[in-house]
């Protein structure tokens, strides 16, 4: 089978063995999967990785090997059972459409699929996943929803990790994928207040169109500022989606007394601020990833019963051949948002 291969910085397309189902697995035929921005990660910053890695004492022999021997990504899927494996449940039948929190059972442990080469991901023709872990997709949610589920559960996390009531405003800075998702949930939640900030015109046009009530140019104008002026005296919740170096040291020095910072943005590199100032203002920091199984069940029913609008995220499709440009081309925030890879379209 086909499968776009991280290796050595590099995205090629090549033939792997096809996957055959162990106990409690199924192979599933992948009709869509999303680019993630952990993605770009790791095919951009993989060295920087192992090196900070190391220098903090984590481990990073997984990571070493999937940069000389070759990684599949992928983790934001959709697909279609067409095998299982012995003792195997079976409650689901042959051509059930499904998604899954990205991980497959490994000794009874959680792995996360793409993390390494013995658990390849989603930019292949077909995977493996653990069939206890499926969640059906029923007719009425496309491929390119379901494939949504999974950064949609990252933004429900976000959001419940918040702690947000009903007098809070919300300021979500970055408006890439993830999040574009918080806002979705957020306005979901009925938060009344959602204020976004990102560089690019077209992020801030697809935030407008995904429910944010305000959007600023963060080159020329404070997110934090302008909430102030809409929604004043109102405690807020920032989440921050950019990861760009300084971001925090900003929203340390901008943010209101006893505010929250919920954070879901990696910086490549290490990331400084002023505790006196955080201490001073009794900030709240809130570093996130991931989610429950329960709050991926809500991601599959928000958009299943279309209480976010999830159709402004998707900016592409490419088949496995594409992939390494589509790498390219989403350092372009003003062209892309989210693409969506399907391997087996046209």
């Amino acid at each position: 089978m086909k499968a776009a291969v991280l290796r050595c910085d590099r995205i090629v397309v090549e033939d792997v063995p096809a996957p055959t189902p162990g106990t409690g697995e199924v192979v599933v035929k992948v009709r869509a999967c999303g680019i993630c921005g952990s993605d770009l990660h790791m095919g951009q910053h993989m060295h920087h990785i192992i090196e900070n890695g190391k220098a903090a004492g984590l481990p990073t022999a997984d990571f070493e090997r999937s940069v000389n021997e070759g990684v599949v990504l992928g983790h934001e899927f959709v697909g279609e059972i067409v095998d299982f494996g012995p003792q195997t449940q079976r409650s689901l039948k042959l051509g059930q459409r499904v998604c899954s929190m990205p991980f497959v059972l490994k000794a009874g442990a959680p792995v996360l699929v793409g993390s390494n080469p013995e658990t390849p991901g989603a930019y292949s023709e077909y995977m493996l996943l653990t069939e206890a872990l499926l969640l059906p997709v029923d007719e009425s949610v496309t491929d390119e929803a379901a494939a949504l589920v999974e950064p949609v559960a990252v933004a429900v996390h976000s959001v419940n990790k918040a702690t947000m009531a009903a007098e809070h405003a919300a300021i979500v800075v970055g408006c890439g994928p993830i999040g574009l998702a918080i806002i979705a949930v957020l306005k979901a939640r009925g938060v009344r207040h959602i204020v976004a900030s990102d560089l690019s015109a077209k992020r801030r046009e697809l935030a407008g169109l995904m429910g944010a009530t305000h959007v600023v140019n963060g080159a020329s104008e404070s997110v934090i500022a302008k909430t102030a002026t809409v929604a004043p005296g109102a405690p807020v919740i920032i989440f921050e989606n950019t990861g760009a170096p300084g971001m925090l040291n900003r929203l340390v020095l901008e943010a209101p007394q006893n505010t929250t910072i919920v954070v879901t943005g990696i910086t490549p590199g290490k990331e400084s601020f002023m505790p006196l100032i955080a201490v001073g203002k009794e900030l709240n920091f809130r570093f996130v990833i991931y989610y429950t199984p329960d709050e991926f069940v809500e991601a599959l029913q928000l958009v299943r019963s279309g209480a976010i609008n999830w159709k402004p995220m998707i900016t592409g499709k490419v088949g496995l051949e594409g992939v390494a440009q589509a790498f390219k081309d989403l350092a372009d925030p003003e062209r892309h948002a989210k693409i969506l890879i399907t391997p087996f379209a046209g």
